[in-house]
């Protein structure tokens, strides 16, 4: 989903060029600016709203379903840590090749769901103190 927000804003760019350019009168360019970036910003929060949906089923579905993805990141980390901690060290002290290659797959994984990871925390992070802020009485 995060590709498809990135997506959005470089199109949106082109498309108020366009009305900038095509549209002679201001006014009118405003208006149409606003109620493209009203539809955009709609369709954003529909797909949020999904993928929040999405994530609060997995979390209602019982405990293997909502911890699937922490499961399968200490599952890589463990995995990396023996590749290439302790195989290491039993290759010094042993001799014995205990460690095995691992498929580009397997970092790319690891990169995505430790960024989600991040970026999720940071959100939460950033919502929270949003909402604790004292709001103005204008």
């Amino acid at each position: 989903m995060l590709p498809m927000l990135g997506a959005i804003a470089p199109l949106a760019k082109i498309l108020f060029n366009t009305i900038e350019k095509s549209v002679p009168d201001k006014d009118l360019q405003e208006k149409l600016k606003a109620q493209l970036n009203e539809q955009l910003l709609k369709s954003s929060t529909e797909e949020l709203k999904a993928a929040a949906s999405i994530v609060e089923a997995e979390a209602k579905a019982g405990w293997f379903t909502a911890s699937w993805r922490p499961l399968l990141m200490y599952v890589l980390i463990f995995v990396l840590v023996f590749n290439y901690i302790f195989a290491p060290i039993i290759k010094m002290l042993t001799g014995a090749v205990v460690g095995f290659d691992l498929p580009g797959d397997v970092w790319t994984l690891l990169q995505i769901g430790l960024g989600g990871y991040v970026v999720g925390r940071s959100g939460e992070s950033i919502a929270k103190s949003i909402a604790s802020r004292p709001q103005s009485k204008e």
